[in-house]
């Protein structure tokens, strides 16, 4: 996911490589306007340019002792892994282009120190030997070992609060060494809450500034069983319970007639009510009841008529009934000392489940956002070329399922963090030359910088495993043979991948 890098003066400067990493981080501190001699050292600044302002003297330190400037990324699952990896693959490598260009250290943070590959999820919710935890839960942390010459630190928390004015994020930190680590990125170690005793409220609550902002938090699924909501852990729990209740269940309720309850419900039939492989499949002799509510005319509806009657039929020749034009307007939860769940309709009838799915979509992770920021539906309005946030002033960017461009798709993703990336560069290159020329002089050398614009493509790739061996999909909007579904997802749910996602940044449909 190289992008193409800008060709500009400054790149005549020489390069001044970066300070070696310290797990220690420094006091926060601003950078001098001092001139800088032939001998390295700095003279005292008088006058600077030709109105003769005076200059005060920094009081903060440079070199060793000024502190990194944070480049801040929320989420790491698969929009905020690859930003963060093409950072400290690239960008960073591109940076320092001035003799006063200040340090950088990127900052992750994420609710979960594991990344969930909610890709299998509808595989890995019907047993645990299908997709095991330790495939589909993959820890964050080990993934950027790779970039132990660079400063980057992961931090366990969520956020609660952005402050465009102060440029700040608030974070609910979990855990004693999130609070610990978030503590070292303060801007004095004199004014950093007290840790030492964990789970303090000071401790717990903190402010991160930042010099740059990716929003990269992705959205959230209403069910546990098919996105993070908080640690793993939790996510983990779900599953082990819903292993524990599906083998005594009888009927399974399935709503939602999108990729997400087509896939759901096709593999609960394939594994729970047959044995075997094709073509010496059999039907178990007491088959669970799996009954789908799609909600609208027809499965699949935001694709193409023949990838949804395909996907029916499916269905229907394992066993799976499908009913249209029904959707689910309350759910009951252990209405009764069974346990069981009432799934109440909108054609004023209920259902009796013994176990209940709800696979209706998902909703962006922006409740920290300013209300200023998100559309109607809680998408962040970002630029739909750049990827900035224009409205939160400078070097703020959102990519990925929070972004109001997105159409919730793996594509959207990975086609547009190249350019995020690369605007990001520039943006950064801006600001190394302001604060080496602070009354204009070089800004000609930002002229051979240009923002990239992101172009989203309007053609559907959808992959739909429903069977053991196959199921429907469109890619570039032609529906494909089952066996292509069965050998580009259903075959292991791209499980091979993780790696290439978590460690590389990747897509999880690159080809290698």
């Amino acid at each position: 996911m190289s992008s193409q890098q800008p060709r500009s003066s400054i790149d005549t400067v020489p390069y001044q490589p970066p300070d070696a990493p310290s797990d220690d981080f420094q006091v926060m501190a601003g950078f001098t306007n001092a001139v800088p001699l032939p001998d390295g050292s700095y003279e005292k600044p008088t006058a600077n340019g030709a109105n003769g302002h005076t200059r005060q003297p920094s009081r903060t330190p440079t070199g060793l002792g000024a502190e990194p400037l944070s480049i801040v990324i929320l989420g790491a699952s698969f929009a905020g892994l690859a930003c963060a990896h093409h950072f400290l693959d690239h960008t960073i490598t591109h940076l320092h282009k001035t003799p006063t260009a200040p340090r950088y250290r990127l900052v992750i943070v994420s609710p979960s120190t594991h990344m969930y590959w909610n890709i299998g999820a509808p595989r890995a919710l019907v047993a645990s030997d299908l997709i095991k935890h330790d495939d589909a839960f993959i820890p964050i942390e080990p993934a950027f070992h790779r970039h132990r010459g660079h400063q980057s630190t992961l931090i366990q928390g969520s956020c609660t609060a952005l402050s465009t004015e102060t440029r700040t994020v608030t974070l609910e930190l979990i855990g004693h060494q999130a609070q610990k680590r978030c503590s070292q990125l303060t801007k004095r170690a004199s004014q950093a809450p007290d840790t030492s005793t964990p789970g303090t409220p000071d401790a717990k609550f903190q402010t991160l500034p930042y010099h740059a902002l990716i929003l990269a938090t992705g959205s959230a699924a209403h069910s546990d069983l098919l996105s993070l909501h908080g640690p793993h852990y939790n996510t983990v729990g779900a599953l082990n319970a819903f292993h524990a209740r599906v083998s005594a269940a009888q009927r399974l309720v399935v709503c939602g007639g999108g990729p997400s309850g087509i896939e759901t419900a096709g593999q609960l039939a394939a594994y729970l009510n047959y044995t075997g492989r094709w073509p010496l499949r059999k039907r178990v002799k007491r088959p669970k009841q799996i009954v789908l509510f799609t909600g609208s005319a027809r499965c699949l509806p935001g694709l193409k008529g023949e990838a949804g009657r395909k996907a029916e039929a499916q269905l229907r020749g394992l066993g799976v009934e499908v009913r249209h034009h029904v959707r689910v307007v309350e759910v009951r939860e252990g209405f009764n000392l069974t346990g069981r769940t009432d799934v109440v309709l909108s054609d004023g009838t209920s259902v009796v489940a013994d176990l209940y799915l709800g696979c209706t979509g998902v909703e962006p992770n922006s409740q920290f956002v300013p209300a200023r920021l998100r559309d109607a539906k809680g998408y962040v309005r970002s630029h739909s070329g750049t990827m900035r946030v224009d409205l939160a002033g400078e070097r703020v960017f959102a990519v990925g399922d929070v972004a109001a461009y997105s159409r919730n798709c793996v594509g959207d993703v990975y086609g547009a963090v190249p350019v995020v990336m690369q605007n990001l560069l520039k943006d950064l290159l801006g600001y190394e030359v302001r604060l080496a020329s602070p009354y204009g002089e070089g800004r000609e050398a930002m002229e051979g910088l240009e923002d990239r614009v992101y172009v989203q493509r309007r053609v559907d790739s959808v992959l739909c495993p429903i069977t053991r061996f196959g199921g429907v999909g469109l890619w570039k909007d032609r529906v494909i043979p089952k066996p292509f579904v069965y050998l580009l997802k259903g075959h292991d749910y791209r499980v091979c991948k993780t790696n290439l996602v978590a460690v590389n940044g990747m897509s999880p449909y690159r080809r290698t």
